[in-house]
C-alpha cells in the first residue's frame, strides 16, 4: 500500500498545480464542533482501502482495492442560481475545475506495482463547516508479495 500511496501522491503533485497539501486521509478533516480543519485549502486526502485478496500461492496474494482521493476547498460564496451572471457562476464551480483535473491525472494511471486505475464512483458530502469536500474513488490491482 505504501507503493501504492507514494506513487498517486507523485503523480498528484507533479500533474495538478492546484492543491496547497496533499497528505494521506488519516480523519484530518472530521474535526468536532465545527472547528476548521488545520490544512492548506485546496487540499487532496489519499487513502488506500484492501478491499478482496486471493492467494496465488501460500506467500503471494492478488489484490483487489480502491484508491480514494478526497478533495477538500475553502468554503466560497456558492452562487449557482439562474439569477447570476456566467463570471460568477464560472468561480463558484471552479472547484469542480480542479475534480476533473485529477479524474484526468488518474484515470488509467498505472505502474510496474499496480494495475491502471479504474474510477468506481464520485460525488460530495454534505457537510455543515461549509467546506466543499468531493471525493472520487479508484479501483486498483495489484499482486502483494509481502509475506515473502
Amino acid at each position: 500500500m505504501k507503493t501504492i500511496y507514494k506513487a498517486v501522491r507523485a503523480k498528484l503533485k507533479t500533474d495538478i498545480s492546484d492543491f496547497k497539501w496533499i497528505d494521506e486521509d488519516f480523519g484530518q478533516l472530521n474535526t468536532s464542533s465545527g472547528q476548521r480543519p488545520a490544512l492548506a485549502f485546496p487540499c487532496a486526502l489519499i487513502g488506500i482501502k484492501i478491499c478482496d485478496c486471493k492467494d496465488i500461492t501460500d506467500k503471494s496474494q492478488s489484490c483487489k482495492g480502491t484508491v480514494t482521493v478526497r478533495m477538500a476547498f475553502d468554503p466560497l460564496m456558492k452562487n449557482t442560481n439562474s439569477k447570476v451572471d456566467n463570471e460568477t457562476l464560472d468561480k463558484s464551480l471552479s472547484p469542480y475545475d480542479t475534480i476533473a483535473k485529477v479524474y484526468a491525472c488518474l484515470q488509467g494511471f498505472e505502474t510496474e506495482s499496480f494495475n491502471a486505475l479504474s474510477r468506481r464512483n464520485q460525488g460530495d458530502e454534505k457537510r455543515s463547516d461549509g467546506l466543499f469536500v468531493y471525493t472520487i474513488s479508484f479501483a486498483v490491482e495489484f499482486e502483494d508479495n509481502t509475506a515473502e
